[in-house]
This record gives structure tokens, sequence and C-alpha cells, in this order.
């Protein structure tokens, strides 16, 4: 038994020595260059083997897809040094929200003996997120892979950091300028917003904790104590939902929500906000928005100056641009357990580390008529009761306390729960089961986790680069 577990360590060893030296990561790859790290100006972490195309991460797997305007989409796997694979026994399909929130599926079909996958779909036109879910086989899941597309007449793309799509997702009717964004940060940090002059943003979401706080629950004006923990903001603008249930669609209407809640920041009404800010920022609304200070006009400065925090060139980042040295040999490891054995990789998933989804982890729990049952109270479905967003791991080592009510206090918590298979309720999600994780294990993971710490920047270049339309690929 020893001899075959050294055999298939050594396998392993010359099989990471062969993609290091041969793959598209090779040293004599990415020598030469200026830049220190080959960075995908098109999606993230990675050169796209194929031109246009936007490459998502699924465990060690990679998929690139290739959208376009008639809706054609054309989709390639490779494995972990990014060599193609044969698509044979690949089954599955894109998924496509449309603005009145029905999803379409299209499923994606082998092209004679190419390894390139095709779906067709309707005509495409704005912003969309693309979901490809899909087996490899029988054992090889991608379930909710992400991309995002913007297939307007041009495609605008900003200086993001290493890791992120350059392709921000910003609302047509609220596009980025810096007087906005600075209007919108002044806005955020100004305890104006709140009853008592008492709160801001900022009091909840600090820049010092990664734009979340170190208490379980947020406390609001008066002291008066929420029931849930505050998040990061950091990367809330690739966000498809915000708050623990999902309540909210974009960083606008998220925004009102604080506004006038009796616990956090205690308005009475919009009229009552405006009475406030029209002394100290009406003349800057009038110029920037051209008529007086709204709840509307508010909003959109805050949601502009929050798109603009973005965490992204973490040692993660640069390991996976081709940095064989950028991570510890134990948060390798890590990284192996995380996107294998820990199952972590199941839902968060690269480049934010969350499915977007909701998940029931039985975390302070009681029954179907007392305490917070998430994401139920938006969509009333029982299938949604006691289920709570993933959150996105980016910066997770700077956020804590964690879950939704704050109560487990240090990540190692956090992966005690999970390689328990989470709390033994009826309604526990059927992906949680015991991980059987060593403590050497669980040390490799929170190796891992640290390399997410990223560099916390605004956007560098403010002056979007308004791109020729690579939709309309031939």
């Amino acid at each position: 038994m020893k001899l075959q577990h050294a055999a298939i360590t050594i396998v392993w060893i010359l099989a990471i020595l062969f993609g290091l030296y041969s793959g598209p990561w090779s040293k004599k790859s990415i020598s030469g260059t200026s830049r220190e790290i080959i960075h995908d100006e098109n999606f993230h972490m990675h050169d796209p083997l194929h031109e246009n195309g936007k490459v998502s991460m699924a465990g060690q797997f990679h998929l690139e897809l290739i959208s376009q305007k008639d809706g054609k989409h054309r989709l390639w796997v490779s494995n972990a040094f990014r060599q193609e694979m044969d698509p044979a026994g690949f089954h599955g399909v894109l998924k496509i929200e449309s603005p009145d929130g029905i999803t379409h599926s299209y499923p994606f079909e082998r092209v004679g003996r190419e390894k390139e996958l095709v779906a067709h779909s309707h005509p495409l036109k704005g912003q969309l997120w693309l979901t490809i879910d899909a087996m490899l086989g029988e054992s090889i899941p991608f379930h909710n892979v992400k991309f995002f597309w913007d297939h307007g007449s041009e495609l605008v793309e900003y200086d993001t950091p290493l890791g992120l799509d350059s392709m921000l997702p910003v609302p047509l009717d609220n596009p980025l300028t810096d007087e906005k964004v600075k209007l919108g940060r002044e806005l955020f940090f100004d305890n104006l917003l709140s009853a008592d002059g008492t709160v801001s943003c900022a009091t909840c979401h600090r820049p010092d904790y990664a734009y979340a706080e170190p208490l379980p629950l947020s406390k609001g004006i008066s002291g008066r104590t929420g029931r849930r923990n505050a998040p990061t903001v950091l990367n809330s603008a690739y966000l498809q939902s915000l708050q623990w249930d999902g309540g909210s669609p974009s960083l606008e209407k998220q925004i009102v929500q604080p506004l006038f809640n009796h616990v956090e920041m205690g308005l009475e009404n919009e009229q009552s906000l405006i009475s406030r800010l029209e002394p100290k920022y009406g003349d800057r609304f009038l110029k920037m928005f051209g008529g007086p200070t709204s709840l509307n006009t508010v909003t959109q400065a805050i949601s502009c100056f929050e798109r603009t925090l973005l965490s992204g060139n973490s040692n993660f980042d640069r390991f996976e641009a081709g940095d064989r040295e950028a991570i510890s040999v134990s948060a390798q490891r890590g990284r192996v357990l995380f996107f294998g054995k820990a199952r972590c990789g199941n839902c968060h998933i690269p480049p934010l580390f969350t499915d977007h989804k909701f998940h029931h982890l039985g975390v302070s729990w009681k029954d179907e008529t007392t305490g917070d049952l998430g994401r139920y109270e938006v969509t009333g479905a029982k299938k949604d009761l006691g289920a709570f967003k993933t959150p996105s791991l980016r910066d997770a080592t700077l956020t804590g306390p964690y879950m939704h009510d704050g109560s487990i206090a240090t990540l190692g918590g956090v992966l005690e729960l999970y390689n328990r298979g989470g709390h033994d309720t009826p309604r526990r999600d059927a992906l949680l089961k015991p991980l059987d994780l060593s403590s050497e294990e669980i040390d490799d993971l929170l190796s891992f986790l640290k390399t997410l710490e990223g560099q916390k920047t605004g956007i560098a270049n403010l002056t979007p680069k308004v791109m020729p339309n690579r939709n309309n690929i031939p």
C-alpha cells in the first residue's frame, strides 16, 4: 500500500512539472514580456486560447466561451494545464435569463470531430449573464459557471485588477463618471444619511475590514441591533443580487433598504433624506444630474462609488496567471483540496468565489415559523426556507465573523462546520456531506484562503476603454 501511495505521488509530481515546463504556463512562455504576469484583458486570470474568448474556472477545469450577437455560442473545455480536452461525454446547456425574468436553456452539441461545442440561442442584445450547467461524463460537474457579456453597440472596459472581468457590469442609465464617484464616496461616509446623524454606510462597511465589519450583527441608529452580519461591498458590482437573501437585484435598489429601515438609518421618507442632504450637496446634484437632490440621484451616486470598490490581483490571481511562486506549498495543497476533496469549489466558484445561489446550512435554524427564514422571505418558496446566499471568499480572511448571523468567529470554525457536513437539520442542502478532513488539511485550506486577499483599490482608470464590438465574430 505504501508503494502504491508513493507511485501515485510521483505521478502527480511529474504531471505538475510537465504542465509547468511544457504548457501555456511554462517559464518560456512568460519570459521576455515587459509585464510580470500574463493578464487576460477579456475576462480573468488567463489568456484565452481562442480570439475573443472568455475563460472561467470550474474546479480544476477551465471553460472558454465566445458568445455572438446572432445567438451562436462556442465553448471549449480544458484541463488544469489549459490543454483542450475532447468533449466526448459532455452534455449540458447554456442558460440565458430574459428581461422578463424567464430563463431559456439551449443545449450544447459537438461539431463533427472538433473540440468545439456549439449552442444556438435567440439573438442577444444588451448586458447579459450567460450560465453553463453541464456534466463531462458522469463525474465532472460544471454547475452555474457564469460569463458576463455586453452585446450593446459598444463594449466598455475599465482598468480592473487582475482576476476580475474588465467588462465591469454598469447600468446603461447610470454610467460611471469621476464626479459621481467622488460624490458617492462622500455620501458613503456621511452620517447625514441617518435620522440621528450617527450612522453612515461606512459604519457597517469599514475599509479597514475589507468593507465589512468585525461585529456579528450590525448596529444602526440609537444602538439598535440588526439581525444579520454586514457583508463586504468589495466586488459587489459583479453580483447578480445583493443582501443575504438576494432581495435587491442591483446596487441602486439595495441602497434604498437601509436608508428607511428603522433599525439601520431610520429615515422616515424620501423628503427627510432630501432635507438633510440638499443644503450640503444640492448644487452638486444639480450640476451632475441636471435636477434637484432625489432618492434616485442619491442611490445612483453611492452605487457609482461602490462599483469602483474592487479587490483583485491577489496571490491566487497571480498564481493562476502563471506565477508559480505566488503561493506557498501549503496553499497549493489547499488549492487542490478546495477544488477537490473539500468540495468548496462546488459553490465558491472563481472569479468571485460564489455560485450566486442560496443554500441551507442549518446555521441558527429553528423552525419554519421563527427566526430568520432567509431567501424564503423574498420568494415565498418552501425550498428557500433558511437558505442564504453563497458569499464571495475574496478577502474572507478579513471579514469575520462569518455566516449570515455572524455566529462563527473564525474561518477555522467555518471549515469545521463544513467538515462535519453542516448542521443536522431536515432542510440541510444536499451538497453538504462530511468531508473527513484532517487538521493538516484544514490548515492547508486556511493557507489557500489567505491567498484570496487582494489589492483593494478603486478602478485605476475611470475613463472607459471603448472597444470595437468583438461580438461580431465571423
